[in-house]
């Protein structure tokens, strides 16, 4: 298969054009390839880069907003601690409750302050849902215990104080007491419900610093609580990308914040509720975290329907021996964008610049070729025998100079040349193919024969030079109405023209075509004529034959000429034909076999039965008359339906029938000679 399609390709041709084209747009387009391949390369490189870069600050500038919201939860919690172990700040209710007061109103990520001490009294302000903050005060001393609470208004205003029954709630029992007195020491918690003892409960962290005595005992522990859903909040805020977003997960796979984790996180009833809530949340949280743990990486790439992002974890300062992570994922487009675009409209300009380049390159090409596809339309306008009109393709180059200059000068010598040979049948001779030898082969032709009226006396009454003129000018109508009908000339015999149809070229209703060529030139000789006479000229009335027939066609001569003619007994009665017009005074006279083709197309009338000189047997011959009925100047129907009837009873030789028939003929048209020929022979033998 290859091989044939290599032995094909062998044999293609190209366009001068296309193959200058083809060079210069594959050095474009290897160069252009080569210079998007380099800058894609290093677009890409820059671009990992770049995202990276940009990626590791995002994440520093989250990871210290977060640290600046959480930090100052936690100082708070030590210097509350430090106030009371130094006295500052009274363990009573008097200086508590108006302290963890103000410090939960000015915080916004805690949810309340409180103080626990050893007896198991309990003073805490917390932010209630309608965004007031509210007190609670649990007092012990011995077995009695007491709780008030205290309600205010959104301007901190108290509107009511009451004492409640439920005394359960004991601080030293909570996680981040238990917590901070085991280790005496500023803590956070891990997640945990605010409330076991409500169904529904936030979670949430606490900060707790001990307060220790002179011995180093815990004597009590401040504590600053942070709910979930506040960091929540805290996160949402937080501007990455326009697309990215940052989140806090834990090493266990608790999504502890995340922008749209509010349902998840705002009340639970169990730790174990925030265990695999990022598949809930979003897949990527889940990959990332997935590819942390796998990897151990705190920087990586990761793909998701078909975009790429950047993932990084940063260990949670204070919160990572809890295991808390803070991770930022944003997709790459975030941060390239504008350097995507940057190297798209390079890549937009580079094509452009390409396309330009080959349509200028393609314009050149053009102005090169151009003269040159000129000058092989020249050549081909030769090969085809039209020599007419002037070369005139300018170019800049030397050598399409030379070439026109050489087309030209073969030009105008084959100009003179086609004067003595037929151009039209050079034209036919080269569309055929056909070779320049001597030989022949039979076809059917129409033949056609003219010849001038009383040519001989015309010429011995005019100057030879004005006959010469006269006669070219009558021979150029002639003949540019027979080649107009792709008839081919044969010869022009004297003031006589022969031609043919059906050679070299066969056509497509050749009688036809022979039949318009005579009418027409009947025409144009009748305006020549009229012409003439205006001129003081003598008029060529012309006589003309038509025959179809079986006749030897092909070229005959010499080794130093050749002619391409028609040979036969078809040509002989075409002769004959165009000869027996004087007989009848008629201008064009055809065979029966010209007849009965054209009849339905053209009006024609029945002249005689005769037998033309050379042959024994008789023919029909019929006048041509012309192409329309009604441009005829008598009533031709009713003119040949007598004819016919007294050319029927002058065959049987009845010639009074015959005769009183032919004198109705010139009744319908006196100007007849054919009719007028037959009264006298009629008359003769009558």
């Amino acid at each position: 298969m290859i091989d044939k399609l290599l032995s094909k390709s062998r044999h293609w041709l190209f366009s001068l054009r296309f193959c200058i084209l083809a060079i210069f747009i594959s050095l474009f387009l290897l160069t252009a390839i080569l210079i998007i391949a380099v800058t894609s390369i290093a677009f890409s490189d820059e671009l990992a880069f770049t995202s990276l870069s940009l990626m590791r600050h995002v994440s520093d500038v989250v990871l210290h907003e977060l640290v600046s919201g959480i930090r100052p939860v936690e100082v708070a919690a030590k210097f509350s601690s430090d106030l009371i172990r130094s006295g500052v700040v009274e363990k009573n209710e008097t200086d508590l409750v108006p302290y963890t007061y103000y410090l939960t109103s000015m915080a916004d990520l805690v949810q309340g302050a409180y103080w626990g001490d050893e007896k198991g009294n309990f003073i805490y302000s917390q932010k209630t849902s309608d965004g007031s903050i509210s007190s609670e005060i649990y007092t012990r001393k011995g077995q009695t215990a007491k709780h008030v609470t205290i309600q205010r208004d959104m301007h901190g205003k108290i509107i009511n104080t009451a004492v409640s029954p439920n005394v359960s709630f004991d601080p030293r029992t909570r996680p981040w007491y238990v917590e901070a007195k085991k280790i005496k020491k500023t803590t956070w918690t891990d997640i945990y419900q605010f409330y076991e003892e409500m169904p529904v409960s936030p979670l949430g962290i606490t900060v707790a610093s001990p307060v220790l005595d002179r011995n180093g005992n815990v004597t009590g522990v401040f504590g600053v609580d942070m709910r979930l859903d506040f960091l929540t909040k805290f996160i949402n805020e937080v501007k990455v990308t326009p697309h990215g977003f940052a989140f806090i997960i834990t090493t266990k796979e608790n999504l502890v914040a995340y922008p749209q984790l509010g349902p998840f996180t705002t009340y639970g009833v169990h730790n174990e509720d925030l265990i695999n809530v990022h598949k809930q949340a979003t897949p990527l949280i889940d990959k990332s975290i997935d590819k942390y743990k796998k990897t151990g990486l705190y920087e990586f790439g990761i793909r998701d329907h078909g975009e790429t992002y950047i993932v990084t974890y940063h260990e949670v300062p204070d919160l990572a021996n809890h295991g808390w992570l803070i991770g930022v994922i944003t997709p790459t487009n975030d941060f390239v964008s504008f350097l995507k675009r940057v190297h798209l409209i390079t890549l937009l300009v580079s094509f452009c610049m390409l396309i330009l380049g080959i349509i200028i390159v393609s314009r050149l090409v053009a102005r090169v070729v151009k003269p040159i596809n000129m000058l092989v339309r020249e050549t081909d306008k030769i090969k085809r025998f039209e020599l007419e009109g002037e070369i005139t393709v300018q170019s800049r180059i030397k050598e399409v100079l030379y070439l026109r200059n050489s087309i030209s000068s073969m030009k105008q010598g084959l100009k003179h040349f086609q004067r003595y040979v037929p151009k039209m049948l050079v034209r036919q001779l080269i569309e055929v193919g056909q070779d320049v030898s001597v030989g022949g082969e039979r076809k059917e032709l129409v033949v056609f024969f003219s010849d001038i009226e009383n040519f001989t006396t015309i010429s011995e009454a005019m100057n030879p030079n004005q006959l010469m003129e006269q006669v070219c000018e009558y021979f150029e109508v002639m003949t540019q109405v027979i080649l107009a009908e792709k008839g081919t000339i044969d010869k022009y015999i004297g003031d006589s023209i022969m031609a043919f149809w059906g050679a070299p070229i066969e056509e497509d209703h050749p009688c036809e075509r022979a039949a318009k060529a005579a009418l027409e030139c009947q025409t144009k000789i009748a305006n020549l004529n009229a012409k003439w006479k205006k001129q003081g000229k003598p008029q060529m009335h012309t006589r003309m034959g038509i025959h179809l027939g079986e006749a030897v066609v092909g070229n005959v001569g010499s080794s130093e000429r050749i002619n391409y003619t028609a040979l036969g007994d078809t040509i002989n009665i075409a002769s004959r034909l165009e000869n027996i017009n004087k007989v009848y005074h008629t201008h064009i006279v055809v065979s029966d076999a010209v007849y009965e083709i054209i009849k339905d197309k053209f009006v024609l009338r029945l002249v005689d039965h005769v037998v033309v000189k050379g042959r024994k047997k008789p023919i029909y011959i019929y006048e041509l008359l012309g192409d329309d009925m009604g441009k005829i100047p008598f009533d031709i129907l009713s003119y040949r339906l007598e004819f016919e009837k007294g050319f029927q009873a002058y065959e049987r030789q009845s010639w009074e029938v015959a005769l009183s028939h032919f004198q109705k003929c010139m009744q319908i048209y006196p100007e007849d000679t054919i009719a007028s020929l037959f009264i006298q022979r009629c008359r003769k033998h009558a």
